[in-house]
């Protein structure tokens, strides 16, 4: 009888703790499933939306864009040497970072180039349009996150220096 009862417990999957030790580790597994699942929604949703980027804030005179390291570059409009407007961005030449940031998606510090040397670059690498600001301070160049905002931003600082 006692036979009948081991192969029994056998079939029926072990003894209790053996049963207790299976489903353990089966809601272990299924734990790290669903951690591993939570994991890579939050890297997901911080890629897409969490990421950094620069702030621009137009002012009646004054423009000014916080770079990802939050440092400030602002510039007046009258004081500008002068304000372009270009659709190249990537073929332009950046350079090399002296101290700058770089994401997936943008381009963020000061750089230096043979035809600017030292400059402040804060772009979205994607588009083709960027301004370029040549003011008392340095060169600034920089683009929004579209070539439709960066053209009418454009428009907006050829109005206001006419």
């Amino acid at each position: 009888m006692e036979l009948f009862h081991k192969n029994r417990q056998q079939e029926q999957g072990g003894s209790p703790v053996q049963k207790a030790l299976r489903l353990a580790a089966l809601h272990s597994r299924r734990n790290l499933a669903i951690c591993v699942i939570f994991v890579a929604a939050f890297v997901v949703i911080r890629g897409v939306s969490g990421e950094k980027t620069f702030v621009p804030l137009l002012e009646e005179t004054r423009f000014s864009i916080v770079a990802l390291d939050g440092t400030t570059h602002s510039f007046v409009y009258a004081e500008a040497d002068s304000i372009e407007l270009f659709d190249d961005f990537r073929s332009f030449d950046r350079g090399v970072p002296v101290n700058a940031a770089e994401t997936r998606r943008l381009i963020s510090g000061t750089y230096r180039n043979a035809e600017f040397g030292e400059y402040q670059l804060h772009a979205v690498k994607k588009l083709n349009n960027y301004i370029v600001v040549r003011r008392p301070e340095g060169v600034l160049v920089f683009n929004l996150e579209s070539d439709e905002t960066t053209r009418a931003l454009y428009a907006s600082f050829t109005e206001d220096l006419n």
